[in-house]
């Protein structure tokens, strides 16, 4: 019964044409396979794109040294055998090999010959030329990672004197690495170019990071890597406005001299509003103040910030201005006066450490030659000191002086700062 079954399966698959020609094709590659297997005919083939092994010795490897180029570098080889056989050869059945990695004992480029041999199971075929390059040239160093800085050099043209073009960077900083004698020649990682606005709207575009020696030369370090290769760089057309510049001058005489600063004036850009904003009701910016009672008769200098609100830039540079106002006409002396108290009797009990206080005052030399103590007032201040002290108690306090004269010496001024040690005791 089976082998009737077995008779009529076999009878109807080879009635068909399609299952024949198939047949005949699986045995005809077969027969060919084995036939040129066996065969003596020859090939010679190039394989391509094998890796090379660059491996340095344990004394460099400690050392911190490595290969910075090897792994983008390939290399060919010609190889002759049985047809088949090298036909089915690929990169991973050869090695190739740097010598002379022993060398390898310090930062440099080296040139290494190239060795070819068989891996992998693949063995009946010849290697029959040298490798293709014969050598290698390979740039070997120790690792370095730098944060830099990115220097903002773009250059905005602008014909609109009444407009300035600022420009601002995605990011301030940048870390490279690779090799070590490379990092080390970057002075400066910078945004270089020359850039045309749009009208006065914000734009931003892509700008690359370019590396400049100390001498501001452009550096090629192909092997120099960075998470980063451009930024994008805002470019914003602000309005400009000339601010004369002023100080608050407190505690001053009457008929004290004018004070001079430098520079008197810059330009400032900025959005409108905040340079609406920065003026006061004379027009001028006010970068500070200037206290007499930190001055003498001296022709006296004191140092300012040029600090702006976010945003604004003096498109001049300056960072600082210095005021200066000549007191060296004027005399100094010293007067002994008595420490007054407004504290309620009633109400509290304050001794001084001392009752009197020598104050330098400066002025004209012919009012200070007449000035006495009756013709000041030395008032202990004690405003919002005792607000907590409660009945009973006592409180040890240096107090503030404040000092005044009397109109006779409008054109004094007092130089320094005073305070009086008393202890208060609340009834």
């Amino acid at each position: 019964m089976n082998s009737n079954k077995n008779k009529s399966f076999l009878s109807r698959f080879f009635s068909h044409n399609i299952t024949l020609l198939v047949l005949a094709f699986i045995i005809a590659f077969t027969a060919w396979f084995i036939i040129s297997a066996n065969s003596e005919t020859e090939a010679n083939v190039t394989i391509d794109k094998i890796p090379v092994n660059i491996d340095l010795t344990e004394e460099a490897v400690n050392s911190g040294l490595q290969v910075f180029n090897g792994d983008t570098i390939t290399a060919s080889v010609e190889v002759s055998g049985n047809r088949v056989v090298v036909g089915s050869l690929t990169a991973s059945d050869i090695s190739v090999s740097a010598n002379q990695s022993s060398s390898i004992i310090s930062p440099g480029t080296y040139t290494l010959a190239l060795t070819a041999k068989k891996v992998g199971l693949k063995s009946n075929y010849n290697i029959v030329s040298s490798v293709t390059p014969p050598s290698i040239s390979v740039f070997v160093d120790r690792a370095k990672e730098q944060e830099f800085t990115i220097d903002n050099r773009l250059s905005v043209e602008i014909d609109d004197s009444n407009h300035y073009a600022s420009t601002s960077l995605s990011q301030n900083k940048v870390i490279l690495s690779g090799p070590e004698t490379m990092v080390n020649r970057i002075a400066t990682v910078a945004v270089v170019d020359t850039v045309t606005p749009d009208d006065n709207k914000k734009q931003t575009v892509q700008e690359k990071l370019v590396y400049l020696d100390s001498n501001d030369n452009k550096l090629d370090l192909p092997l120099v890597v960075t998470d980063v290769e451009t930024v994008e760089a805002t470019i914003q057309v602000l309005p400009v406005k000339s601010f004369d510049l002023a100080v608050e001058i407190s505690n001053a005489p009457s008929g004290a001299p004018s004070v001079s600063i430098s520079p008197s004036s810059v330009k400032i850009a900025g959005p409108q509003e905040t340079l609406d904003d920065l003026a006061d009701k004379s027009g001028d910016w006010v970068i500070g103040k200037l206290d007499y009672s930190k001055l003498s008769n001296k022709k006296e200098t004191q140092k300012f910030d040029l600090s702006l609100p976010t945003g604004c830039k003096i498109i001049s540079g300056e960072t600082t201005a210095t005021a200066t106002v000549d007191l060296s006409d004027y005399s100094k002396s010293e007067v002994t006066c008595k420490i007054s108290s407004r504290l309620d009797a009633t109400t509290y009990t304050a001794v001084y450490a001392t009752n009197n206080i020598g104050v330098t005052v400066c002025g004209p030399e012919d009012l200070l030659s007449s000035i006495s103590a009756s013709d000041m007032t030395v008032i202990a201040d004690f405003t919002g000191l005792l607000d907590n002290l409660k009945t009973g108690s006592s409180i040890s306090l240096s107090v503030p002086l404040k000092i005044s004269f009397s109109s006779a010496y409008s054109e004094c001024w007092v130089s320094g700062s005073y305070t009086a040690n008393v202890n208060v005791t609340k009834k």
